[in-house]
């Protein structure tokens, strides 16, 4: 399969522009390709330190991107919702957020890593928790699903509940904050949760599409 796709059929959350007839890379790795681009569109296309796959892999290979604190290993990685991407070389920082149908990469000023529990296993000892960018964290401490894990000299856990601040990351609204004013369990289907936006504006959205950040500094 090939490893690249033409502009004019690249997802539209890809921030390129599809007039050109350069070919843009796919995603490997853990992050869901609707939601996330490659390492190398963003050092390409978003910052404009890398005009081609040559420059972005001297760049990842030199350790000079980082995700949520580790080193990309391939230009083909992706960034996704909420992840923190950070370029030592020029100390500069962005978290990626969801905008509707687009992703923004918004400069931050912190070095914040967060991720929502989405699953949970047991193994021997350890829970295993599997996070919403598709990556696994181990631990004998014990978490709830659908919370919120803050990475940092330990493990903080943001309690996802009525009276939370929320993040909507998926569907019409992403992008928006609001708080969370009641909690629906559905049954058989998707659990509800009823939000008030800034505006004051209240609607009813999926439970996995919120991101409790209840005290998070993620911009």
């Amino acid at each position: 399969m090939s490893n690249h796709q033409k502009r004019l059929s690249a997802p539209k959350h890809y921030p390129v522009e599809r007039k050109e007839t350069t070919y843009v890379s796919t995603i490997k790795g853990s992050r869901n390709a609707d939601t996330a681009v490659p390492a190398v569109l963003f050092l390409r296309d978003v910052v404009g330190y890398a005009d081609s796959s040559k420059e972005a892999t001297e760049i990842v290979t030199n350790g000079d991107l980082l995700r949520n604190g580790d080193r990309i290993g391939d230009i083909q990685e992706g960034l996704g919702i909420l992840d923190l991407i950070e370029l030592p070389e020029t100390g500069e920082a962005f978290r990626v957020l969801k905008n509707r149908d687009n992703l923004d990469f918004v400069r931050v000023e912190n070095d914040t890593v967060f991720a929502k529990v989405v699953d949970k296993s047991v193994e021997g000892d350890e829970f295993v928790y599997r996070l919403h960018n598709g990556e696994n964290y181990r631990t004998g401490d014990s978490f709830s699903t659908g919370n919120t894990l803050v990475f940092g000299d330990g493990v903080e856990e943001v309690e996802f509940e009525e009276g939370a601040e929320a993040l909507v990351v998926k569907g019409s609204h992403a992008g928006e904050t609001a708080e969370v004013k009641e909690l629906n369990d559905r049954g058989m289907n998707p659990n509800t949760a009823l939000i008030e936006n800034e505006e004051g504006v209240e609607y009813e959205t999926q439970q996995e599409n919120l991101v409790a950040v209840t005290g998070v500094n993620y911009r």
